[in-house]
């Protein structure tokens, strides 16, 4: 991410500073906390699940934010899980800095940019998703599917401008995810 906490904040245009330091701290004590829990349903009507976490340990100063662009005498490190950095492997998401950059104040369209950016460019077919497939990944402050529903277009929107290579259709009863290119283009060796 960079040399230093406040270079990468000044890419994102996010002001360095005290109080934007503690909130990434609390956010990463957070993070590093999680415990995680899928659970999935096979086509044999066989149910599984499988618990895990992001991060396995770490080290932090307790001085956050007072290094500014000062280089630390100790980095701050996480450890990520094993299972986590597997994953990270087998299936990167490659993300655009330019488009978090644009999103940064739209939580839902950031959510929704990642989410593209990780289903659109491993799909062999088009996949339709609807509505209330929809809600129920992202629609947990909203009750009516309708209420949702002109939400998460709002937010779908500004998610496509950050992706313009994403491919999608609009139907009444949802989308149709077709396959794209990732947001980033692939490094070749």
């Amino acid at each position: 991410m960079g040399d230093t906490m406040n270079a990468w904040l000044s890419r994102m245009d996010i002001k360095p500073g005290g109080e934007t330091y503690r909130a990434i701290h609390d956010q990463t004590k957070r993070i590093a906390a999680c415990r995680l829990t899928f659970f999935w349903e096979g086509d044999d009507r066989r149910e599984g699940f499988r618990k895990t976490s992001i991060v396995d340990g770490g080290f932090s100063m307790t001085d956050i934010g007072k290094a500014g662009s000062q280089r630390m005498l100790w980095q701050p490190t996480i450890e990520l899980s094993e299972a986590f950095f597997k994953a990270l492997n087998d299936h990167p998401v490659p993300l655009s800095e330019a488009a978090i950059r644009a999103l940064k104040e739209k939580s839902m369209s950031l959510d929704i940019y990642i989410w593209l950016a990780y289903r659109l460019h491993s799909l062999n077919k088009p996949q339709r998703l609807t509505w209330t497939a929809l809600h129920g990944q992202f629609g947990g402050g909203y009750k009516l599917i309708r209420q949702f529903k002109v939400y998460f277009l709002q937010a779908l929107q500004a998610a496509l401008a950050a992706y313009p290579d994403a491919r999608i259709e609009l139907e009444d009863e949802g989308l149709v995810l077709q396959p794209s290119r990732p947001p980033v283009a692939r490094l070749t060796a």
